[in-house]
């Protein structure tokens, strides 16, 4: 995606002046956090509703352009996890180098600076100092030719450390990259994994996922390849765009239900307590509380806290345009079409996005899945299978979280996707010493968690 993360602005000073050392060729893809309503997409992939050939077909038109690099040279991954040494402190080691790196050129930088701006005094000192004396001109003259010189010098000076800083900083790209996803993938079994940090996604493979009905925009970069199990397997740093959606449309979840049967589902009945009144969870007894609270607060606290909440509202973003911005796991295993499903891991509404690209699909429940994973299949018979009481099991292992926001995974006659929302954790290239540990590790733990529900389900389709 030619490394276009586009930087989240900084939060100090320091990591400011780093970043602008930073070519834009390698600055980290970053969510759109505020794109307006009528924005006009830059480019429009849109998938056309026509008569399905079958039930998860994807067959229509194709307006986007797919992005090609003659230099997407793919070399093996060379990084092998070490247990004595955490991933934390591996990133940690690998950001130290690059700094120190960095540090020269600024160096660099600075004596430029001073150097033009002593050439300007000089400049400004000899015109106002030798003004009117003829016999001294020449001195001006002698001035300004060493001015000009040392200005042309710390051009050409900064020119060229600007070249190799533009060099180090892809280095580390690189070696941030090789390291991140070799740890990402190193139980996955994956044969022979190469890595391209300027190589795209295929678009098809996000289209055929089956989960954007229509996409503005197709961002990309640091791909992955290799065999699993004879399948094809491929992972990407990926930011998909969507046309503005509001968070309560992007949460929003299906009215109506099948059950693996086929039957219609039909929601338990709120249990009530001997007297006859209903029962409240503890998230409606806190509203409650906090409403009577309300009432105890004299006018002037009301008021101000009703103001403070107003502010708060009209300041907060209500959409988004990021219909997944994180990891894209492309695998060839596929299944029939009759058995083709859409998984999705809700987490906070700001980070999910549940399909709309649901022609051909029913929302379904399964018994004993959490309330915030939501399930779509094209057939409930033909899935029960895979949702038994294992495969449930397995699938409530993972819980979304502040590294891993949301997930989904897509299952059809195309092959097996993976979409991963994830946080600047994993998704920034670390400038400054990592904040939070752990965030590499986690990021892991559900790439693992959602492959293994993805044997599982190869298990019971006999593939």
């Amino acid at each position: 995606m030619e490394e276009n993360k586009n930087l989240n602005e900084e939060s100090n000073a320091e990591e400011n002046s780093v970043d602008e050392s930073i070519p834009a060729v390698v600055a980290d893809l970053t969510k759109d956090e505020n794109v307006p309503v009528k924005e006009e997409p830059v480019q429009e992939e849109k998938v056309e509703e026509t008569p399905l050939e079958k039930p998860d077909d994807v067959a229509g038109d194709y307006n986007g352009v797919q992005k090609a690099l003659d230099n997407a040279y793919f070399y093996p991954i060379r990084y092998i996890p070490d247990n004595s040494v955490s991933i934390d402190d591996e990133i940690e080691k690998n950001r130290a180098l690059f700094a120190a790196k960095i540090g020269k050129t600024k160096i660099v930088d600075v004596f430029s600076i001073v150097l033009m701006a002593l050439a300007f005094i000089g400049v400004i000192l000899v015109t106002f100092l030798n003004r009117g004396n003829e016999q001294t001109q020449w001195v001006t003259w002698l001035v300004l030719g060493i001015a000009l010189a040392i200005i042309v010098f710390s051009f050409i000076l900064s020119s060229v450390f600007n070249k190799k800083n533009a060099r180090t900083t892809k280095e580390y790209l690189n070696d941030y990259e090789d390291i991140v996803n070799g740890y990402a993938i190193s139980d996955l079994e994956i044969e022979n994994p190469t890595l391209c940090v300027n190589a795209t996604v295929n678009d098809k493979d996000i289209i055929q996922a089956h989960y954007f009905k229509l996409i503005n925009r197709i961002d990309s970069r640091a791909v992955v390849e290799g065999k699993r199990y004879g399948n094809t397997f491929s992972m990407a740093e990926v930011s998909v765009i969507i046309p503005p959606v509001s968070f309560a449309q992007a949460n929003k979840k299906p009215e109506d239900y099948l059950n693996l049967d086929g039957s219609k589902y039909v929601p338990e009945l709120t249990t009530e307590t001997i007297t006859g009144t209903q029962e409240l969870n503890s998230a409606d007894m806190t509203l409650v509380d906090m409403d009577l609270s309300d009432e105890l607060l004299d006018d002037k606290v009301r008021q101000k806290k009703e103001k403070e909440q107003a502010k708060a509202a009209a300041n907060k973003q209500n959409e988004t345009s990021n219909g997944l911005f994180g990891k894209f796991v492309s695998y060839g295993l596929s299944l029939d079409s009759e058995e083709a499903f859409i998984l999705t891991y809700m987490g906070t509404s700001d980070a999910t996005v549940l399909p709309d690209f649901l022609t051909g699909f029913k929302a379904v429940k399964a018994p004993g899945m959490r309330n915030d994973i939501v399930l779509y299949a094209v057939n409930p018979t033909k899935v029960a299978k895979f949702f038994d009481a294992e495969g449930v099991r397995i699938i409530n292992d993972f819980i979304p979280n502040t590294v891993v926001q949301s997930m989904f995974i897509s299952m059809n006659s195309y092959g097996t996707r993976i979409g991963m929302n994830l946080s600047d954790d994993i998704m920034r290239l670390p400038i400054k010493s990592i904040s939070s540990t752990g965030a590499f590790t986690t990021y892991k733990e559900a790439n693992d968690k959602a492959f293994r529900f993805i044997d599982y389900v190869a298990k019971k389709a006999g593939k």
